[in-house]
């Protein structure tokens, strides 16, 4: 009798578990759209500052070129996204162009600008 409550227990918590995971990782549709409206954010921002910035040296050209890769592989990401697994990884992917545009302004010796969100 023990052990049968002892598997039950087992089972349940696995059941909860993939259950958490799931929710986690699929989520509803109103919650995927709030995050890819975030990620889209993040997108504008770096298309602005991008369109603002004339890198004047070499080390400020690779850094904007690494974040244009990310840019564009932040919206193809986003583009296919359906989960909010996927779109945290283009959030990340955003966060890393981010990141690069203020590599490129510190190397042109601008502010680097305002810090890179959560």
């Amino acid at each position: 009798m023990g052990r049968l409550i002892f598997l039950v227990l087992i089972v349940l918590a696995i059941a909860l578990a993939a259950w958490w995971i799931s929710r986690e990782w699929t989520g509803d549709v109103e919650r995927v759209a709030d995050a890819k409206a975030e990620v889209n954010r993040h997108l504008d921002r770096m298309s602005g500052e991008l369109l603002r910035l004339d890198p004047d040296n070499d080390a400020a050209l690779a850094a904007m070129s690494e974040a244009v890769d990310r840019m564009h592989t932040t919206r193809a990401q986003l583009a296919s996204a359906t989960t909010l697994g996927q779109v945290r990884v283009a959030k990340e992917t955003a966060r890393g162009g981010l990141y690069f545009i203020r590599k490129t302004r510190e190397a042109m010796g601008l502010d680097p600008g305002p810090p890179i969100p959560r």
